[in-house]
């Protein structure tokens, strides 16, 4: 049998670094362009003493849609870099020399199909002692890259914009059957019942 201990209030959960968690629902990831820092930030800081120190660590991949239409995705990353942009077949492939993920979540999916951007799912992947961040393309589209600090300088942002466009699946929906044929009784002249004739 399990039993499992829940807090009795949004106010007793805490994360592990000392910060109160968000109430159930809201969003707990990084914003784009703000200074918030990432989940478990004391774990950035002892990662960038461990040697051997890497140039860079990726705190926080994500996907925001744009006020234009467009959207955006973003890698929050300690120091100021600029990766290597390739375009395969079918995927945009954002390449981060000798970097690190801060935690196994970052390299999860994010599932980006339901919205309207080129890009089907992304993700962190590990290429040796580099981190790629990958776009897996449902449209052909040009991605324009850049790069800015956040607010104190204290992390720093990589953005992928895409523009606006068509790209996601129209949902189909089904058209109803037909009505059933009626039989006319050939007798009557009209079709309306006799009560209203």
């Amino acid at each position: 049998m399990l039993l499992v201990a829940a807090p009795s209030s949004a106010q007793d959960i805490r994360v592990r670094d000392g910060a109160d968690a968000r109430p159930v629902g809201e969003y707990a990831g990084v914003e784009p362009g703000e200074a918030q820092p990432p989940p478990a930030l004391g774990r950035v800081a002892r990662r960038r003493a461990r040697p051997p120190r890497p140039s860079s660590i990726l705190t926080w991949p994500g996907f925001t849609p744009l006020p234009d239409g467009g959207s955006r995705f973003f890698v929050q990353t300690t120091d100021p870099v600029m990766p290597e942009v390739s375009v395969e077949a079918g995927r945009v492939v954002l390449l981060f020399r000798n970097t690190r993920i801060h935690l196994r979540n970052s390299a999860r999916w994010l599932e980006t199909r339901f919205f309207d951007t080129p890009v089907a799912r992304a993700r962190l992947e590990r290429r040796g002692r580099d981190m790629a961040f990958v776009l897996y393309l449902r449209a052909a589209a040009t991605p324009r890259l850049s790069t800015e600090p956040a607010p104190g300088a204290a992390f720093h942002y990589v953005y992928v914009d895409f523009p606006p466009g068509q790209y996601a699946p129209v949902p189909s929906v089904p058209s109803p059957p037909p009505a059933p044929a009626r039989e006319v009784d050939p007798t009557l002249d009209d079709e309306r019942p006799p009560a209203l004739r």
